[in-house]
């Protein structure tokens, strides 16, 4: 992997709503969160990182609707000081990534929270939870077709081992493929050790 560019908590934010946006997962509970919020989706889709009073609001909004900042959900006990930077990956480093916590991804890579043995999981015809595999099948072949995807977010503490914020879907879809994982661009937050342990 070789590092391209400085990054900030903003621009993170700002690339994690635009996956979720557009996720089948979960992009009808963002839009509700929106509507509520009554902001629209410009802020998402034509973000102004310049501008201070869109930042704040997509902080709120990830907030309300992820738990960022709240100490809840997703971003429970969540690191507080991130040193945010985009990294150029390739197919090698998926080897240094894995997935936090969470029963699915569990079962998924049995127990190993390794994207390459879900990905192995998955080719062997094995659901987990009567979930259809199908989804990561289809963005495999999305990829192969020259298909991209939002950068991915990573969380590391020492730029060898990787576990993924955002982008669990994707990056089992890459792993389906992994020599389409080739100049695939991420965003890695960096925080101490003792930080990272008490995420995951």
């Amino acid at each position: 992997m070789n590092m391209l560019r400085t990054s900030s908590e903003d621009e993170m934010i700002s690339e994690f709503l635009m996956a979720e946006y557009h996720s089948d997962r979960f992009s009808e509970n963002i839009k509700k969160v929106m509507k509520k919020r009554f902001l629209d989706k410009s802020i998402i889709l034509s973000a102004d990182l310049n501008n201070p009073n869109e930042n704040i609001a997509r902080k709120k909004l990830l907030g309300e609707f992820r738990g960022y900042g709240l100490n809840r959900q997703l971003f429970e006990n969540f690191p507080n000081e991130i040193q945010w930077t985009l990294y150029n990956f390739v197919s090698y480093d998926l080897i240094k990534i894995r997935y936090i916590d969470y029963s699915y991804w569990n079962e998924l890579s049995k127990g190993t929270h390794s994207p390459l043995i879900a990905a192995q999981t998955i080719l062997n015809g094995i659901e987990i939870y009567n979930q259809s595999n199908e989804g990561f099948m289809k963005a495999a072949e999305y990829i192969k077709s020259g298909g991209t995807f939002s950068r991915p977010i990573l969380l590391t503490s020492d730029l060898e081992h990787f576990v993924i914020v955002e982008g669990h879907f994707r990056i089992t879809a890459f792993a389906l493929v992994p020599k389409h994982f080739n100049n695939i661009e991420c965003f890695v937050g960096k925080c101490s050790s003792d930080a990272l342990k008490k995420w995951i």
